[in-house]
């Protein structure tokens, strides 16, 4: 008898995890009775901590929508493949793996999100593009490939501009420009240092996108520059559930610090529910976001979906297809009752219950009385990061929730991408209780990194 199962499609790589993705739902999913495979590529240099939480490991000979299948034929006698899936934001070198996992579950006939809408959501000129086409609220925005490009889009653009590469992850390489003069050096830094960044992989494989009267555009990974319109106004961001076409938007959280690096921007503090949202903006925002998602197809997917809230109204930063970082995953169990990884789980598997799963999710949101932060350390210089000490203030302290740290040992570069030393989730009266609380950790807990390098 076939043992039923789920396999997991993994191309995270680096020395450093770079997410915890995979677990989580091998988690819900041995909850459920399932069985866990895990397909890497062949060549890889970190097998082990795939076979370490999965009931087999496969290594496919390139990533690509064939060998899923052929893997999935080879493994027909003994499982039945209830799911296939993927961390979908990680569009990498090897191939878009969000892309192809979709292709190949859209022809064993599983469930799957659109891969064109996919593909809309890591490459953010795609996403401008789609929202552009049905007359969305966005910005003006323009790819370019070199200096000479760059100088006279950021014409048009208009300036403030924001930077930053179209694929990536980590928030890297993107920076606030004034001028030209700051473009031009942020460009510099991104040509010159763009493979040392640890989410180097996020930046995908070279590719031609053709405007429909044929004109081309390059993407090339570490030369290709996306400029947009700056956003001013408060940011957040809305968690959804897309169940089918359906669009389930169900948590706002709003982003009540941020810090502007020479290279990046950081997260520090987040309330959920936001307290400078107004019900009616909160409509509104929820609405835009469906509006979004609808705009550029995506279905059947967790979304973490980001905006900045304008005097004319939200609009859109980015759309991430998956369960956003930090603490999402707590404020979906805190506040909405709802396990992010076992719902997937559900929509991948054809589960039952689903939209009422989602309607009372809703519910318990608008009843929501409680506030809830999730706070961000991150280092203040690069080197080598070898711990944090103080921590007991978080273990002592009642209002924290949850809070796990990086493990020590690995070169950081603080100033071209975000690396969370330490995030927290705590219960809070307020955004003055939130706020008081990010102040003490930063007094009490301390971190240590060698050999500081010049950013």
């Amino acid at each position: 008898m076939k043992q039923d199962a789920i396999l997991f499609i993994d191309v995270d790589d680096s020395t450093s995890v770079r997410y915890n993705y995979r677990e989580p739902h091998f988690a819900a999913a041995r909850a459920e009775g399932l069985v866990c495979l895990t397909a890497g590529v062949a060549g890889r240099r970190h097998v082990q901590r795939l076979r370490d939480d999965s009931d087999a490991v496969f290594l496919l000979d390139a990533l690509n929508e064939q060998a899923i299948l052929e893997l999935v034929g080879q493994l027909d006698g003994q499982y039945q493949i209830r799911g296939i899936f993927c961390q979908a934001g990680h569009p990498s070198a090897l191939g878009e793996v969000g892309c192809i996992v979709a292709r190949a579950s859209q022809r064993l006939g599983l469930v799957h999100s659109r891969p064109e809408a996919v593909a809309a959501c890591n490459n953010k000129f795609l996403m401008r593009k789609r929202l552009k086409q049905h007359a969305i609220a966005s910005v003006p925005f323009a790819l370019c490939n070199n200096e000479e490009q760059l100088q006279q889009q950021a014409e048009r653009v208009g300036y403030p501009l924001i930077a930053k590469p179209p694929f990536g992850g980590a928030s890297a390489f993107i920076r606030k420009c004034a001028n030209w003069a700051e473009l031009r050096s942020h460009y510099a830094l991104f040509v010159k240092d763009h493979a040392t960044a640890a989410y180097a992989d996020f930046y995908g494989c070279a590719q031609t996108l053709l405007e429909d009267d044929g004109q081309r555009h390059d993407y090339i990974p570490g030369r290709s520059l996306l400029l947009e319109g700056y956003i001013p106004g408060i940011e957040g961001s809305v968690e959804c559930v897309v169940a089918g076409e359906r669009v389930h938007p169900l948590l706002i959280n709003e982003k009540l610090l941020l810090t502007e690096r020479s290279g990046t921007v950081l997260e520090n503090l987040l309330i959920s529910p936001p307290t400078s949202f107004t019900d009616r903006e909160c409509e509104q925002i929820r609405a835009y976001a469906v509006a979004c998602l609808n705009a550029v197809g995506l279905t059947n997917a967790v979304v973490h979906f980001e905006f900045r809230m304008t005097p004319q109204g939200p609009v859109v930063i980015e759309i991430n297809p998956r369960v956003g970082g930090l603490y999402v995953n707590a404020a979906f169990r805190d506040l909405a009752g709802i396990d992010p990884y076992q719902l997937y789980l559900s929509l991948l598997t054809g589960g039952q219950g689903i939209a009422a799963q989602l309607e009372a999710g809703a519910r318990k949101v608008a009843e929501a009385g409680q506030h809830y932060a999730m706070l961000a350390i991150y280092p203040q210089h690069s080197g080598r990061f070898q711990g944090i000490e103080g921590v007991e203030f978080l273990e002592q302290n009642v209002a924290v929730l949850e809070y796990a740290q990086q493990e020590p040992g690995h070169m950081i570069d603080a100033d071209i991408e975000e690396h969370y030393l330490l995030k927290c989730w705590a219960r809070v009266a307020d955004a003055g209780d939130a706020r008081a609380l990010h102040d003490a950790v930063g007094q009490h807990l301390r971190v240590i990194i060698d050999n500081p390098v010049a950013g």
